[in-house]
């Protein structure tokens, strides 16, 4: 699978992309609202984990590699799940690396996988989660029309102390007449 936008190409991931990805993992920023790094063996396993979810028949996760236009270079990650096929609920992800930060690239990838969350999967609604102190990550939630649905207490183990999580979605309908105001 690949999507492309006019600056970005999102595309599975490849075993030759352990490199980059692992710098990615790595970064200090990348994990700075996160419990913990992964290991590389932790890395290892969401790589290959990412290529048996191209095998599934009917697939419920995309982990997808970001990608500059003209160049492959991975600046960052986005994923979408499925949390509830009953109601059509899939959870929207991403990391970018932290040198490509403002410069739009959250926004405009995970802006694609909704696209292709609501035109292709015809999901009913999308949420994603962050560390409520995670204020880029919110900011990119709202560009994306997503509005705030609650606030989870204390769900989050964060450099030892509880902390608290957000929660934001978007719904075919606000995702359709969003996309017709662009037009």
């Amino acid at each position: 699978m690949k999507l492309i936008t006019h600056r970005l190409i999102l595309r599975e991931f490849r075993e030759s992309d352990f490199g980059a990805f692992r710098e990615l993992e790595t970064h200090p920023e990348t994990y700075r609202y996160e419990t913990a790094r992964p290991s590389e063996q932790k890395t290892r396993e969401y790589l290959e984990n990412a290529q048996l979810d191209t095998l599934q028949l009917l697939r419920t996760r995309y982990r997808l590699a970001v990608t500059g236009l003209g160049q492959d270079i991975i600046l960052g990650r986005v994923t979408l799940g499925l949390n509830n096929d009953t109601i059509r609920e899939w959870e929207i992800g991403w990391a970018i690396h932290p040198t490509e930060w403002g410069k739009g690239i959250a926004t405009e990838s995970a802006g694609c996988l909704l696209d292709f969350a609501f035109m292709e999967l015809k999901a009913h609604r999308v949420v994603a989660f962050s560390h409520a102190e995670n204020i880029a990550s919110l900011r990119v939630m709202r560009k994306l029309g997503m509005q705030q649905e609650g606030l989870l207490r204390e769900t989050r183990l964060w450099q030892g102390q509880w902390s608290d999580e957000v929660v934001y979605s978007i719904l075919d309908r606000e995702w359709n007449i969003s996309h017709t105001k662009d037009r």
